[in-house]
């Protein structure tokens, strides 16, 4: 169990597991998430220019109805119907609450793969799942 003095490396796949659980947990991000059906591949792209080594960038969450059904760290490519990329950096504001994901999208601080308009339907969603995120006592690497 992890515990609020734990805190996870963004992104480990202990991170990414407990980012699953807690958004299956949430109430808010159940509601906002209702009707979304696709999985999600989250990738970062410049952690080579970290001083510490990520085991992976990319994960992927299989999202269905407001629920997250499973995750996984991604060693090779994998397709999804959404993919969104974004720098070490900007993920670290996204999930801080520096940016707002929608914001982040609009301006090309997270880039999209699929239909844009389709997953700003979901703002709201995305909004609850950054809260989640917040919630994740989280380390980040330098």
């Amino acid at each position: 169990m992890i515990t609020m003095t734990d805190q996870l490396i963004f992104p480990s796949e202990e991170w990414v597991k407990e980012y699953c659980k807690k958004l299956k947990e949430s109430p808010d991000y159940n509601k906002t998430g209702k009707g979304w059906k696709y999985p999600i591949i989250f990738k970062l792209v410049g952690a080579e220019d970290l001083k510490q080594k990520l085991p992976f960038d990319t994960f992927i969450l299989y999202l269905n109805d407001g629920i997250c059904d499973n995750c996984e760290v991604l060693s090779t490519p994998k397709e999804a119907p959404y993919e969104l990329t974004a720098t070490y950096a900007n993920w670290r504001k996204i999930i801080d609450g520096k940016v707002n994901p929608t914001q982040a999208m609009l301006t090309g601080q997270m880039k999209v793969k699929g239909n844009i308009a389709y997953l700003l339907r979901y703002a709201s969603a995305a909004i609850a799942m950054v809260k989640v995120a917040q919630s994740i006592p989280t380390k980040y690497v330098e």
